[in-house]
């Protein structure tokens, strides 16, 4: 039988509104390396702080929550397309 994971959904992570001017992608499919990241966005970002469960950022105009197994809240925007494509540029795809 064939698989048609676009048509599932499993082919980008889930985005979901989350509070004010807030959205969070839930991507689950690996884990990320804290400690790199936070190195990786102390180039790009401003007020990068990182503990052993989150790593928070700003990116002006938006503060990115990212954790550890994958999942980010953007806060600053409520359109998927704009937090899908600052998780793209920041985390990466």
């Amino acid at each position: 039988m064939s698989e048609f994971r676009h048509l599932q959904g499993e082919a980008q992570p889930h985005i979901t509104l989350c509070g004010r001017d807030s959205v969070q992608i839930h991507e689950t499919s690996r884990t990320l390396d804290l400690r790199f990241l936070r190195d990786r966005l102390s180039l790009a970002a401003s007020e990068v702080r990182q503990n052993e469960f989150l790593l928070r950022c700003t990116v002006p105009p938006y503060e990115m929550t990212v954790f550890a197994d994958g999942r980010v809240i953007l806060k600053g925007t409520k359109d998927p397309a704009v937090a899908r494509s600052l998780y793209a540029r920041y985390i990466g795809s």
